[in-house]
């Protein structure tokens, strides 16, 4: 869901997953793929990134901004809102709510622990606009916390 944003097509991309995982489950090697967990979670997470580039090949890649920032700019004068204000559903809601570029990189860096260099392999983007794509959807989050947070808003999922 953090990357389809669709619920009957995420099901149906963990489906396509779960039938990936079960025809090479005899392919697990616990030595080269590490936890079984893992392994899987890391099939679902290509199968929705695999659907992605399919379906948005070109809007994907629009999306992603080449933009550089320098490395003298910074998003510490933004507002850092308090997280623990907002439960955990409300966040989760607000982070799908991400322009698409921003949300796939965003949602590999932070949930799935993919490094830029990683990123950039994957989305076949550069390390730097991985980076620029992270830092801009971190300034969009926090502005939108912000704004609700301002507005006093009682934010529900």
């Amino acid at each position: 869901m953090r990357y389809i944003g669709n619920k009957m097509q995420a099901e149906d991309i963990l489906h396509d997953a779960f039938i990936k995982i079960y025809i090479h489950i005899r392919k697990f090697n616990i030595t080269d793929n590490g936890s079984f967990e893992g392994w899987m979670k890391r099939i679902a997470v290509n199968a929705s990134l695999n659907f992605l580039r399919d379906r948005w090949k070109d809007d994907l890649l629009t999306n992603i901004d080449e933009t550089t920032i320098s490395e003298t700019e910074s998003d510490n004068d933004i507002y850092e809102p308090d997280y623990e204000t907002f439960d955990k559903a409300a966040l989760m809601k607000i982070i799908s709510e991400l322009p698409a570029g921003y949300n796939v990189v965003f949602n590999l860096y932070v949930f799935d622990n993919y490094s830029h260099q990683e990123i950039a392999e994957t989305l076949g983007i550069s390390i730097s606009t991985s980076k620029t794509q992270l830092l801009k959807a971190r300034k969009w989050l926090r502005n939108k916390l912000s704004d609700i947070k301002k507005k006093n808003l009682v934010i529900s999922a």
